[in-house]
């Protein structure tokens, strides 16, 4: 029979169409065997360590059935792997619910409780309860006994602790691990002769245990023994040679003291242990980052993505490591590589709010924040989540939000090492110097001691020493250490020359030893790094104009508008040297500039207002402060602005109104308080409570007792209420501070608080008192009027 070509095509057709059917319909029919595949070649990648691969092979079980224990297990392990602690964390407890029987699951979650149990009982409590399942299972489960000895010693009742421990040895008597398990807690019981004797026993069971022997070299460098810990480190490594944890804590020991060679050949022969594995590169590749060798760990990890483009940890670090050296496009092309597989990737999206946090615009740091949010939403607590976000509210100069984050991070992981950069960063933004010297100091040496690990990176370590150095240096400097915070930011420069705060700070200190052209000379390198690094310009404007030297402001600024013509901080500054000048018109343009390429720039609201304040223009001050409330209406301190002007204009209303907004907004804006409280004492006829007004001005004074002002508000309050021993009290007060003040500058005192206490002298009987301070008053005026002075004339007039 003849068959045409194309009638066989048809056939051939139909019968692809009907196989391809066919084994669709057996794939679905035994999904039981499509989630067990994905789960074996997932176990088989977790063995080769090949974690990205493993997790990928778990989630896909996963799919095909959302409550298989194993593929949870197994995504537990890998997210462990791959440092994805949160994501480990989640797994667990999925697994711990769908099977009863994992004891070895409880055992990792029950660990996990207790390590975050501190000052947090109902945590511990769920570890107690995985510990009595584990023992109900299985009486003689050693790692059951040893978490719950753990779980017993957290609650400080180390008797028990130590019953538990005993009995996991009773149970297994030769088990190296137990009897470690028994050190570390003779360690922390401070008994370090029976930690020892327990250390020399599991060595004595096993000499070539790897782990024996690297436990008791970290004993012995506790015990401050360097040249036996080095000997026991070493030792472990010669016991079991491809033991990567062995390796790898013996090269973090050359590390962390400085022996650099001996760290670099140590990290060489641990990635040669691994040469075929990302992994196994990429531990030469962070050691290389922590001593500030970037050109090498950059061009190891972009070799090793060229081979396994799909290693994510990688482009994390390589990311972390261009942005160090102020690549900022080629950190920016790996976030996106990361963030194109997964928009919600947490690790990527705090490593592209870092990068713009650093950037220092307000609009970079707004869309920081709203990264950092994204990442907070996924894991509320997250370490990384909390501490930029600290960081980015702090750039935005919301001291209170960054100090809410910080609170945060340091209640979750008290002994997290940015948790400390922030306590001491938020310390000097309170004008604390000597605190903030000492958290920085105890800071830099905790970081001296810490080597590189899975909560703590090369470029985190980098990053915190070089802030702290910062920070430790700015404390010496307002404490008028300035040869000792020129050499912390020598010290911060030589660890990264290529971060221009660096200058910027060593540019500060040259001003104030009057060396105003090495201040200029750190400034322009600052520009070398970041050609429109504001901090540097608006210094090289003031050095310049400190010298009389306006012109070369403007050349310098106007070299970098060339370039940069629509950065509208660059007009911002323009406008600051016009200021300077007095050329009122060209301040005006170039802030209008400014607002017209950013019409969120707030500042330049702020100094428009500024400069109609200043030309008696109230009106259009209003009006542009207004814009600020509209942009910002959470910022109180245009409300306060605004209520001023508006009692400038005697429109006293709309002052009382405004000063009430900044009040909602912030109950310890202190002028807003004061103004409110004089306002209510002194304007009837606007239904002034007097009671709140004392409440007010009360709450000023406890918040700055110091200050004559407040104390002559809260006085006058006093004499509205015909409560003149008081009032005479407080306005004694402001009258003694005010006249110390103005001896100090060799001012005139102020003819109004004179007048205020006289009246209440008055008030109160003492008329020979009222006399000489209304006299005074009336004297003072013709140097400092006020406006109540013919009421003082009257008053007079009746004594």
């Amino acid at each position: 029979m003849k068959i045409e070509c194309a009638k066989y095509l048809k056939y051939a057709a139909l019968l692809s169409l009907l196989l391809t059917g066919v084994l669709a319909l057996s794939g679905c029919s035994n999904p039981e065997k499509a989630k067990a595949d994905h789960v074996s070649k997932g176990e088989a990648y977790l063995k080769e360590s090949k974690f990205q691969e493993a997790s990928i092979e778990f989630r896909n079980a996963v799919q095909i059935d959302e409550n298989f224990a194993p593929a949870h297990w197994g995504l537990a392990r890998a997210y462990e792997g791959l440092q994805r602690g949160q994501e480990a964390f989640d797994e667990l407890r999925k697994t711990v619910k769908l099977d009863a029987n994992n004891l070895e699951a409880r055992v990792k979650l029950g660990t996990l409780y207790v390590v975050a149990s501190k000052r947090k009982p109902e945590i511990l409590a769920e570890a107690e309860k995985l510990a009595n399942e584990i023992l109900q299972k299985d009486p003689n489960h050693i790692e059951g006994h040893i978490l719950m000895g753990t779980i017993h010693f957290a609650r400080n009742d180390h008797e028990k602790g130590l019953a538990e421990l005993t009995r996991a040895l009773e149970i297994d008597p030769k088990r190296v691990e137990s009897h470690l398990s028994l050190a570390r807690f003779y360690m922390v019981t401070n008994e370090p002769a029976k930690a020892e004797e327990v250390f020399k026993r599991a060595i004595s069971l096993n000499n070539n245990s790897g782990l024996a022997h690297t436990e008791y070299g970290k004993f012995l460098v506790q015990a401050n023994r360097p040249v036996e810990a080095e000997a026991e480190l070493q030792k472990a490594v010669e016991v079991e040679p491809s033991n990567r944890n062995s390796r790898m804590i013996l090269a973090s020991y050359y590390l962390v003291n400085k022996q650099l060679d001996k760290a670099e050949a140590a990290y060489k022969q641990l990635a040669d242990l691994d040469q075929s594995r990302p992994e196994g590169q990429a531990v030469l590749a962070d050691f290389y980052s922590s001593i500030n060798r970037l050109d090498d760990a950059a061009r190891i990890y972009q070799d090793i993505l060229t081979k396994a483009p799909d290693y994510t940890q990688g482009r994390y670090r390589l990311g972390e490591i261009l942005l160090r050296k102020g690549d900022r496009d080629g950190a920016a092309a790996q976030i996106a590589e990361v963030l194109k597989k997964d928009p919600s990737d947490r690790q990527a999206l705090v490593l592209r709010a870092q990068m713009r946090t650093y950037l220092g615009k307000a609009d970079d740091v707004k869309a920081a924040v709203e990264d950092l949010k994204e990442v907070l939403r996924q894991e509320p607590n997250s370490k990384l989540g909390l501490y930029f976000m600290s960081q980015a509210h702090f750039a935005l100069g919301m001291i209170d939000q960054a100090r809410a984050f910080a609170a945060d991070l340091e209640r979750n992981y008290p002994d997290y090492l940015p948790a400390k950069l922030l306590q001491s960063q938020l310390t000097l933004a309170a004008a604390e110097p000597r605190k903030s010297l000492s958290q920085s100091t105890d800071l830099l040496n905790r970081l001296a001691k810490t080597a590189p690990d899975a909560e703590n990176s090369p470029q985190l370590l980098a990053d915190l020493t070089l802030r702290a150095l910062i920070i430790r240096g700015a404390s010496q400097a307002q404490l008028g250490n300035v040869d000792a915070a020129r050499q912390d930011f020598m010290i911060a420069k030589d660890a990264n020359p290529r971060n221009p705060d660096v200058y910027v700070n060593l540019a500060g200190i040259a001003i104030a030893q009057k060396k105003p052209d090495e201040a200029i000379g750190f400034f322009e390198n600052a520009l070398q790094i970041s050609p429109t690094d504001f901090s540097s310009l608006d210094g090289l404007i003031k050095v310049y104009a400190s010298r009389n030297e306006l012109p070369k402001a403007h050349a310098r600024l106007d070299q970098v508008l060339s370039s940069y013509p629509n950065d509208a901080s660059l007009h911002y500054l323009k406008a600051q040297i016009y200021a300077t000048e007095r050329n009122p018109q060209g301040t005006e343009t170039e802030l209008r500039k400014a607002l017209e390429l950013d019409p969120n720039y707030i500042t330049a609201y702020t100094s428009l207002g500024a400069l109609f304040i200043n030309t008696k223009q109230e009106d259009r001050a209003i009006t542009e402060l207004k814009k600020v409330i509209a942009l910002r209406p959470e910022n109180p301190s245009a409300y306060v602005l605004v209520g001023i002007l508006y009692d400038s204009k005697k429109d006293y209303a709309n002052a009382m109104d405004n000063y009430r907004q900044a009040l909602e907004r912030d109950p310890n804006a202190v002028i807003a308080a004061n103004n409110l409280a004089w306002l209510y004492a002194t304007r009837p006829e606007l239904n002034g409570n007097l009671d709140e007004a004392v409440r007010l001005a009360q709450g000023v004074i406890q918040k700055n007792p110091n200050v004559a002002g407040f104390s002559d508000t809260l006085g006058w309050v006093y004499y509205k209420k015909a409560l003149y021993s008081v009032a005479v009290e407080h306005l004694r007060k402001a009258v003694a501070m005010d006249e110390a003040a103005a001896k100090k500058v060799q001012g005139t005192p102020s003819a109004l608080y004179r007048y205020h206490l006289g009246m209440a002298l008055k008030g109160k009987g003492d008329n020979e008192g009222a006399k000489r301070e209304l006299g005074l008053a009336v004297r003072l005026a013709d140097k400092a009027p006020f406006a109540d002075l013919d009421e003082a004339r009257k008053a007079l007039a009746t004594l």
